[in-house]
Protein backbone atom coordinates (compact mmCIF):
# COMPACT_ATOMS: atom_id res chain seq x y z
CA UNK A 1 0.00 0.00 0.00
CA UNK A 2 1.40 3.97 -1.13
CA UNK A 3 1.94 5.89 1.71
CA UNK A 4 -0.57 8.08 2.44
CA UNK A 5 -0.24 11.63 0.39
CA UNK A 6 -0.10 14.87 2.99
CA UNK A 7 -3.16 16.44 3.44
CA UNK A 8 -4.77 18.80 6.14
CA UNK A 9 -7.27 17.76 8.38
CA UNK A 10 -10.60 19.87 7.57
CA UNK A 11 -11.01 23.31 9.32
CA UNK A 12 -13.66 24.06 11.80
CA UNK A 13 -15.95 27.17 10.73
CA UNK A 14 -14.09 28.83 13.92
CA UNK A 15 -11.67 28.53 16.25
CA UNK A 16 -13.01 28.15 19.52
CA UNK A 17 -11.62 25.42 21.49
CA UNK A 18 -8.49 26.12 20.27
CA UNK A 19 -7.92 29.67 21.80
CA UNK A 20 -10.25 28.94 25.00
CA UNK A 21 -7.10 25.85 24.85
CA UNK A 22 -4.05 27.98 24.19
CA UNK A 23 -5.37 31.02 26.47
CA UNK A 24 -5.84 28.41 29.27
CA UNK A 25 -2.16 27.52 28.72
CA UNK A 26 -0.93 31.55 29.03
CA UNK A 27 -0.74 32.38 25.48
CA UNK A 28 -1.87 35.74 24.37
CA UNK A 29 -4.93 35.76 22.50
CA UNK A 30 -2.94 38.64 20.02
CA UNK A 31 -0.69 35.85 19.29
CA UNK A 32 -3.24 33.19 19.11
CA UNK A 33 -4.97 35.99 16.25
CA UNK A 34 -1.87 36.41 14.25
CA UNK A 35 -1.20 32.59 13.81
CA UNK A 36 -4.64 32.23 13.10
CA UNK A 37 -4.74 35.26 10.59
CA UNK A 38 -1.53 33.99 9.16
CA UNK A 39 -3.14 30.47 8.06
CA UNK A 40 -0.73 28.51 10.54
CA UNK A 41 -3.00 27.44 12.87
CA UNK A 42 -6.80 26.44 13.23
CA UNK A 43 -9.02 24.08 14.75
CA UNK A 44 -9.73 20.72 12.84
CA UNK A 45 -13.38 20.21 12.65
CA UNK A 46 -13.45 16.12 13.02
CA UNK A 47 -11.29 16.13 16.29
CA UNK A 48 -10.97 19.54 17.39
CA UNK A 49 -7.47 19.41 17.67
CA UNK A 50 -5.08 22.69 17.27
CA UNK A 51 -3.61 22.12 13.70
CA UNK A 52 0.02 23.83 14.01
CA UNK A 53 1.03 24.24 9.93
CA UNK A 54 4.16 24.33 8.88
CA UNK A 55 4.80 26.37 5.28
CA UNK A 56 8.09 25.75 3.26
CA UNK A 57 9.97 29.09 1.93
CA UNK A 58 7.90 28.70 -1.40
CA UNK A 59 4.20 28.95 0.84
CA UNK A 60 3.52 25.72 0.39
CA UNK A 61 2.01 23.56 3.67
CA UNK A 62 4.24 20.73 3.87
CA UNK A 63 3.74 19.85 7.57
CA UNK A 64 1.13 19.92 10.33
CA UNK A 65 1.09 19.30 14.05
CA UNK A 66 -1.67 18.14 15.79
CA UNK A 67 -2.58 19.49 19.82
CA UNK A 68 -5.65 18.08 21.19
CA UNK A 69 -7.93 20.80 23.37
CA UNK A 70 -8.78 18.29 25.36
CA UNK A 71 -6.34 17.62 28.40
CA UNK A 72 -7.59 14.09 29.32
CA UNK A 73 -5.36 13.01 32.85
CA UNK A 74 -3.11 16.37 31.70
CA UNK A 75 -2.33 14.34 28.77
CA UNK A 76 -3.38 15.97 25.70
CA UNK A 77 -3.63 14.40 22.06
CA UNK A 78 -0.52 15.42 19.99
CA UNK A 79 1.16 13.68 16.78
CA UNK A 80 2.04 14.72 13.47
CA UNK A 81 -0.54 14.74 10.36
CA UNK A 82 0.56 11.70 8.16
CA UNK A 83 3.03 12.81 5.16
CA UNK A 84 4.76 15.44 7.26
CA UNK A 85 7.33 16.74 6.11
CA UNK A 86 9.82 16.41 9.22
CA UNK A 87 12.35 19.49 7.20
CA UNK A 88 9.28 21.77 7.48
CA UNK A 89 8.98 23.19 11.19
CA UNK A 90 6.42 25.89 12.30
CA UNK A 91 7.91 29.21 12.26
CA UNK A 92 6.89 32.58 11.93
CA UNK A 93 6.58 34.71 8.69
CA UNK A 94 10.02 35.39 8.23
CA UNK A 95 11.29 39.03 9.07
CA UNK A 96 14.47 39.53 6.84
CA UNK A 97 15.13 42.47 8.81
CA UNK A 98 16.93 40.50 11.67
CA UNK A 99 19.57 38.01 11.35
CA UNK A 100 19.05 36.29 14.20
CA UNK A 101 16.44 33.20 14.67
CA UNK A 102 15.07 31.93 17.90
CA UNK A 103 14.53 27.89 18.24
CA UNK A 104 11.66 25.86 20.08
CA UNK A 105 10.98 22.75 20.45
CA UNK A 106 7.32 22.83 20.50
CA UNK A 107 4.65 25.61 18.38
CA UNK A 108 3.34 26.24 22.05
CA UNK A 109 6.71 26.53 23.54
CA UNK A 110 7.04 29.32 20.49
CA UNK A 111 3.69 31.41 21.46
CA UNK A 112 4.48 31.01 25.44
CA UNK A 113 7.76 32.47 24.23
CA UNK A 114 6.42 35.43 21.94
CA UNK A 115 3.91 36.15 24.98
CA UNK A 116 6.40 36.88 27.15
CA UNK A 117 8.90 38.62 24.10
CA UNK A 118 6.68 40.12 21.72
CA UNK A 119 9.38 41.80 19.71
CA UNK A 120 10.84 38.52 18.56
CA UNK A 121 11.58 38.48 14.71
CA UNK A 122 12.20 34.87 13.38
CA UNK A 123 10.89 31.68 15.49
CA UNK A 124 11.17 28.41 14.14
CA UNK A 125 9.61 25.16 16.40
CA UNK A 126 11.10 21.93 15.41
CA UNK A 127 8.50 20.04 16.67
CA UNK A 128 10.70 17.33 18.19
CA UNK A 129 14.17 17.53 18.54
CA UNK A 130 15.14 16.31 14.88
CA UNK A 131 16.62 20.10 13.40
CA UNK A 132 16.16 19.27 9.78
CA UNK A 133 13.71 22.06 9.83
CA UNK A 134 16.37 24.47 11.22
CA UNK A 135 19.05 23.10 8.32
CA UNK A 136 16.11 23.99 5.77
CA UNK A 137 15.15 27.28 7.57
CA UNK A 138 18.87 28.67 7.31
CA UNK A 139 19.23 26.94 3.59
CA UNK A 140 16.11 29.34 2.49
CA UNK A 141 17.84 32.41 4.60
CA UNK A 142 21.07 33.09 4.54
CA UNK A 143 20.53 36.49 5.83
CA UNK A 144 20.33 34.52 9.31
CA UNK A 145 23.50 34.50 11.16
CA UNK A 146 22.43 34.31 14.64
CA UNK A 147 20.78 31.02 16.12
CA UNK A 148 19.23 31.31 20.34
CA UNK A 149 18.33 27.62 20.52
CA UNK A 150 15.55 28.00 23.16
CA UNK A 151 14.93 24.36 24.11
CA UNK A 152 13.46 22.40 26.83
CA UNK A 153 15.18 22.58 29.98
CA UNK A 154 14.71 19.00 30.56
CA UNK A 155 17.82 16.49 30.04
CA UNK A 156 16.80 15.74 26.25
CA UNK A 157 16.26 18.90 25.56
CA UNK A 158 19.45 20.57 26.95
CA UNK A 159 21.73 17.95 25.34
CA UNK A 160 20.33 18.41 22.05
CA UNK A 161 21.02 22.23 22.87
CA UNK A 162 24.76 21.31 23.22
CA UNK A 163 25.14 18.86 20.16
CA UNK A 164 23.26 21.62 18.11
CA UNK A 165 25.32 24.30 19.47
CA UNK A 166 28.57 22.45 18.76
CA UNK A 167 27.36 21.69 15.46
CA UNK A 168 25.73 25.12 14.20
CA UNK A 169 29.10 26.97 15.66
CA UNK A 170 31.24 24.85 13.04
CA UNK A 171 29.55 26.00 10.70
CA UNK A 172 30.10 29.91 11.46
CA UNK A 173 27.14 30.88 13.17
CA UNK A 174 26.80 32.82 16.84
CA UNK A 175 24.73 30.72 18.62
CA UNK A 176 23.40 31.23 22.07
CA UNK A 177 21.30 28.46 24.69
CA UNK A 178 18.35 30.19 26.37
CA UNK A 179 16.52 28.15 28.79
CA UNK A 180 13.28 28.93 31.39
CA UNK A 181 14.24 29.65 34.47
CA UNK A 182 11.86 27.44 36.20
CA UNK A 183 9.49 24.84 34.61
CA UNK A 184 10.34 22.28 32.40
CA UNK A 185 9.78 24.12 29.03
CA UNK A 186 9.07 27.89 28.17
CA UNK A 187 4.72 27.04 28.22
CA UNK A 188 5.13 25.91 32.02
CA UNK A 189 7.37 29.07 32.95
CA UNK A 190 4.42 31.79 31.46
CA UNK A 191 2.04 29.87 33.35
CA UNK A 192 4.48 29.52 36.69
CA UNK A 193 5.02 33.62 36.09
CA UNK A 194 1.81 34.17 35.55
CA UNK A 195 0.57 32.39 38.44
CA UNK A 196 3.05 34.37 40.41
CA UNK A 197 2.39 37.89 39.03
CA UNK A 198 -1.57 37.37 39.92
CA UNK A 199 -0.18 36.00 43.57
CA UNK A 200 1.10 39.49 43.86
CA UNK A 201 4.65 38.55 44.12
Amino acid sequence: EPPKPFALPPRHTDARRVYAYLKKRGVSPQIIRSFISAGLLYEDSEHHNCVFVGKNSAGQVKYAGLRGTYDREGKGFRGDVTGSDKRVGFALPYDRSSDQVFVFEAPIDLMSYLTLHRNTPNALALCGLYDGALQAYLTDHPQIKRIELCLDADEPGQKAAQQLQEKYQLQGYAVTVEKPRCGKDWNEYLQKRLCSRERGR
